[in-house]
């Protein structure tokens, strides 16, 4: 697999994906896992906000409402998905990953975690073109 995992999209960054590449993702999330209000949360890697800024873009540009809050951690972008009723949210983090990474893991309504097989196909199919 490239840049779409079972999990998770990660990879290395201007490697394995680009800002274009997140900004389709970006498009295609509400379109495949639904709603309209999405959270976003970032580590502190230092490509982490431009990542968001192109997630942003393409989320917005999908026609939803994006509430960012900035530099959180994995789990607390779960708890608030679910605390604060959101359709899906996104944390942009490749874990464990060396440095030169980054990702997106991405929740639907209820903080479930999206998947290759519940959703990640899809959007990898939208952003190559192919749906």
């Amino acid at each position: 697999m490239g840049f779409f995992k079972a999990y998770d999209m990660r990879g290395t960054f201007g490697v394995d994906f680009d800002l274009d590449t997140v900004e389709k993702v970006g498009r295609a999330l509400p379109r495949v896992v639904g709603g309209k209000r999405w959270l976003v949360g970032r580590d502190c890697r230092t490509t982490s906000e431009a990542v968001r800024d192109a997630l942003v873009r393409g989320l917005e540009a999908a026609g939803a409402e994006v509430t960012d809050i900035g530099l959180a951690t994995t789990p607390m972008v779960y708890f608030f998905t679910v605390k604060e009723d959101f359709d899906g949210s996104v944390m942009i983090t490749a874990s464990h990953n060396p440095p030169t990474d980054n990702g997106l893991k991405v929740s639907r309504k209820g903080g479930l975690p999206v998947g290759y097989e519940s959703g990640l196909k899809e959007v990898e199919a939208i952003v190559h073109g192919a749906a």
